[in-house]
């Protein structure tokens, strides 16, 4: 660091790296009393103990279990002990929503808070920052060493300063002045705790919250229409080359060095220090390379075992969280994934609401596309749905593909798969009826009339779904027939879907294509390529579950339909419009009661 080093700092340097180095907090912490109580954020503790990031465990993770659906709702909720009068309104997304929650703790606990506000590309391209093709670099920061007068004015402000871009970062450029706030962890029990990160390449970043016995890490994020869902990390967060940085991350551990310590217990100057990847106990590349990395050094040839076994990525992240007699049961695993897929639908359903609110689906079509539909600013980020829905769609190929998948285990003796019923067919039909009726919800058509839907609707209308705000919300729901002759669009916005129809058979988010093409200028992709308008995919992937699962019972039934979607001749509910949440949400809560 071009300083010298006297032999008290080298002690204090030591006992530093030996916090850095301790064993991972113990998930029974409380929440601890609030320090500061003011409007003014007062530094008292030059660094994060293994107790303060214990407290901040159990304050995330209050919160994630919590009903609270906005990060606003979630600070004044009754999970947040600190919660105050003056504490700021917090309206954000899913980046601002991972920096919020760890300044505001650090404010009630009188602890020091950092956070880069400003980036740039790391090969110096004109990229937007949140989809850089070779990640960024971080080129500004803000900190708090000492006090701050107006936390709240402060941590309002972070929203306005910070995207997805800040999580894109190549962990090993982590140290020196242009430190990176986070750093990848190694896969295990504690390590992968709440209050780390899960990023998605993709432009999504969620909060870790908790880590059941079946070794699932649940997530709470936020969104762009402001609100806070729960999911599960999987193939939704996408899994790419270390200069994206995805995956599990954690905040890297600071310090004040040199701070004068006043009367009142309350720091005075100093300077940030950050702690370097090797200081680190539980840095690990392995979510990159794999557990045996490839000799050639090419990352994505690494290989992930556990016991023996080979497994893929996201199978080894259960595998390796979860309690030591854990097994799959492919009844089990088909009801949690259903009911994650029925949580995502009914936050779509918020999103899709809320353009048909603002009558987004009334304005005339611009005249193209934005330059990337996955990515994007103001209006179109704020009512279209192209990443969610993408999410979706990969959610549910990924289940199909499980489902068979353990299916084929169970019939060749697998170890690590286990069913004691007679019949798993019968039995994966039945989960799968039962959680299609569980999961129903409506939606406004444009004349005001309601049609409610089910899960297998969903399912059957997945590549149908209309991610273009400026579609009537029949289309956005995929609707025909009948139910569509209530729809408002013209013989243009008529166009536009036909013309999108290989954009919505795209289960892959591709941040880096050109998508500004007028209407006319849309072209079939088997007729062109994308710099010449063939967007999208030629056909869907299979994420036909319940026809995978018919199959299986009846081989020779080639399909099943569920019918026509009913509709539905009642007033505003506003208690079943609020409801976006996995069964296994409340499931949980349950479990969790005394």
């Amino acid at each position: 660091m071009g300083v010298t080093w006297s032999l008290g700092r080298i002690l204090g340097a030591a006992a530093v790296m030996a916090t850095w180095l301790a064993p991972a907090y113990a998930q029974s912490a409380d929440i601890p009393p609030a320090v500061n109580t003011g409007k003014r954020w007062e530094v008292y503790k030059a660094e994060w103990t293994d107790k303060d990031e214990a407290g901040y465990a159990a304050f995330v993770q209050a919160i994630g279990r919590s009903n609270c659906s906005s990060i606003d709702a979630c600070i004044k909720s009754e999970a947040n002990p600190y919660r105050s009068h003056v504490d700021p309104d917090l309206p954000g997304d899913c980046a601002d929503m991972a920096y919020i929650l760890r300044a505001y703790y650090a404010w009630k606990n009188g602890l020091p808070f950092s956070y880069q506000n400003a980036m740039r590309t790391a090969d110096r391209s004109r990229q937007d920052l949140r989809y850089s093709t070779e990640g960024n670099v971080v080129a500004g920061r803000r900190q708090i060493l000492n006090y701050v007068s107006n936390a709240p004015a402060f941590i309002a402000r972070i929203g306005g300063e910070v995207s997805t871009a800040m999580f894109r970062t190549h962990p090993e450029n982590g140290a020196g002045r242009t430190h990176d706030d986070f750093y990848p962890v190694k896969i295990e029990r504690g390590a992968v705790k709440p209050g780390i990160l899960a990023y998605d390449i993709y432009g999504h970043v969620g909060i870790v919250y908790e880590v059941l016995e079946d070794g699932r890490v649940l997530v709470v994020a936020s969104h762009p229409d402001n609100s806070v869902t729960r999911t599960a990390y999987g193939p939704n967060f996408m899994r790419s080359k270390p200069a994206l940085g995805a995956g599990l991350k954690a905040w890297r551990p600071i310090r004040v060095e040199g701070a004068k310590t006043d009367e009142d217990g309350s720091l005075h100057g100093g300077k940030l220090y950050a702690a370097k990847n090797e200081e680190i106990a539980d840095f690990s590349m392995e979510q990159y390379f794999g557990t045996e990395p490839h000799p050639s050094g090419i990352w994505h040839y690494g290989q992930f075992k556990h016991n023996g076994r080979t497994l893929k990525y996201y199978d080894y992240v259960r595998r390796k969280l979860a309690s030591p007699d854990f097994v799959y049961n492919p009844v089990e695993e088909l009801r949690f994934g259903l009911e994650t897929i029925c949580g995502d639908l009914k936050s779509r359903k918020v999103a899709v609401d809320a353009a048909y609110t603002s009558r987004i689906h009334l304005k005339p079509h611009p005249e193209k596309l934005p330059p990337n539909i996955f990515g994007t600013y103001g209006e179109w980020e704020e009512y279209s749905t192209p990443s969610r829905d993408a999410r979706l769609k990969v959610s549910f190929i990924e289940l199909r593909r499980d489902m068979q998948k353990l299916v084929e285990d169970v019939e060749a003796g697998e170890p690590g798969v286990a069913y004691e019923g007679d019949n798993l067919a019968a039995d994966l039909i039945k989960t799968f009826e039962e959680e299609k009726n569980a999961c129903t919800f409506t939606y406004w058509r444009s004349d005001a009339t309601r049609v409610r839907l089910n899960l297998a609707h969903a399912m059957e209308r997945l590549w149908d779904l209309s991610f273009d705000p400026y579609h009537c919300p029949e289309r956005r729901w995929g609707a025909d027939g009948a139910e569509l002759d209530t729809c408002t669009d013209g013989e243009v916005k008529s166009q536009w879907y036909n013309a999108q129809r290989f954009l919505r058979f795209q289960a892959e988010r591709t941040y880096d294509v050109r998508m500004d093409f007028a209407l006319n200028d849309l072209k079939p992709p088997m007729l062109a390529p994308p710099e010449e308008g063939g967007l999208g995919v030629d056909a869907p992937a299979d994420a036909d579950i319940r026809g995978y699962l018919y199959r299986l019972g009846a081989p020779l039934v080639a399909d099943y339909y569920e019918g026509e979607a009913v509709l539905t001749p009642v007033h505003y509910d506003a208690a079943e419009e609020g409801v976006f949440f996995p069964r296994w949400h409340s499931r949980l809560q349950d479990e969790r009661r005394p």
